[in-house]
């Protein structure tokens, strides 16, 4: 593990027009305007260098800026419609963790899961307000944000393109339900009051430790636009809504959106992420106040392609909410219909290099 001879490896790889390029290109399909190539983001197995289990990223923060840098290696190969992010990557527990909550690596490869507390430890933290957000994982990923730019500094065109970007805050209900657990969803019908209490308290908490962190952050792309998950998103913030595909309408509309709503405003705008499908909610989540595009984590056991986006083409089209790196199987690209032509970006995996060059040559 170098993190010196990845960002060598960048540096020489890095090409400054194609970047220029690509950004203009996905803010045109963003905003539904006319485009020549609708974005296609592409990956494959590169074998330049291997990512370290995320264990050790978890406890070592050169580690993790290594994995962060070898997920750019793709798109500086390949040269296709990505861009070069990096995020302190502590996962889903970095807002329960200033509550006090443990986050733990349960099986080495994967992101780490929340140990949620029980309902007297829910009172208990209400009952503190707003917690010290230099406690959990707080102070630790302004540290570790701090140490890529430094490292970042001795690489002009890496400097200049690798985009740090903001950490995995998920939602307020995502967050509350981490602390929870799957109580929360009886709590909300047996005890709406405390449920809510939760969410304030934790929307609260979003706000303050984002506009903490946004000055290590060079994330935005002028007013409109920014940097997350190698791509552009429309608006400030990336919000995560996965655990609201549980909820029927009339829950999302209560416990969920105004929360989500509350965090927009504050940030001028942003975009929406949620796993899987969630057809009872998605357009009302779609239009929620501040909320300027989705996104919707591919699950192989979920049906999406075109069928899902001939469900969501009306009412998305109908208030310009772009798609962003929505996942077509390679199959599905290569009969992609054009069912949106623009107003979307895509994303699809190949085995090969070539196979990701002949993709893109479509």
């Amino acid at each position: 593990m170098n993190c010196q001879k990845v960002l060598q490896y960048l540096e020489d790889k890095i090409d400054m027009d194609h970047l220029d390029m690509v950004e203009k290109t996905i803010e045109d399909a963003l905003s539904y305007k006319k485009v020549d190539f609708i974005p296609l983001s592409v990956t494959f197995p590169q074998t330049e260098f291997q990512a370290l289990p995320y264990v050790e990223a978890f406890n070592d923060m050169e580690s993790m800026f290594y994995n962060e840098l070898v997920s750019c290696i793709n798109t500086v190969c390949v040269k296709d419609y990505s861009l070069l992010v990096a995020r302190s990557n502590y996962g889903v527990g970095t807002l329960p963790s200033l509550f006090g909550l443990k986050s733990r690596v349960v099986q080495s490869t994967n992101l780490p899961w929340v140990d949620h507390v029980e309902l007297n430890e829910i009172k208990n933290i209400i009952s503190k307000g707003v917690p010290d957000l230099d406690t959990g994982f707080g102070k630790r990923i302004i540290e570790t944000y701090e140490y890529y730019r430094e490292q970042l500094s001795h690489y002009e065109k890496c400097n200049e393109s690798i985009k740090l970007y903001h950490p995995d805050l998920q939602g307020p209900f995502d967050v509350a339900h981490l602390m929870w657990g799957a109580d929360i969803y009886m709590a909300m019908y047996d005890s709406p009051g405390l449920v809510h209490e939760l969410l304030s308290l934790v929307t609260e908490t979003y706000i303050e430790y984002m506009k903490m962190i946004k000055p290590y952050l060079n994330d935005e792309r002028g007013n409109d636009y920014s940097y997350h998950w190698g791509t552009l998103y429309r608006g400030k913030i990336v919000l995560r809504n996965d655990s609201a595909v549980n909820v029927s309408k009339g829950m999302y509309q209560e416990f969920i959106q105004p929360y989500d709503e509350r965090i927009l405003e504050e940030f001028g705008s942003g975009s929406i992420h949620f796993c899987g499908r969630a057809d009872q909610i998605v357009v009302d989540m779609a239009y929620t106040k501040g909320n300027e595009a989705m996104n919707f984590g591919y699950m192989d056991n979920v049906q999406f392609g075109e069928e899902y986006l001939n469900l969501l083409k009306k009412p998305f089209m109908e208030k310009n909410i772009p798609i962003i790196n929505y996942h077509l199987t390679q199959e599905e690209y290569k009969n992609y219909k054009n069912t949106f032509d623009t107003g979307i970006t895509l994303k699809t995996s190949v085995d090969t290099y070539e196979e990701a060059v002949s993709i893109l040559r479509k």
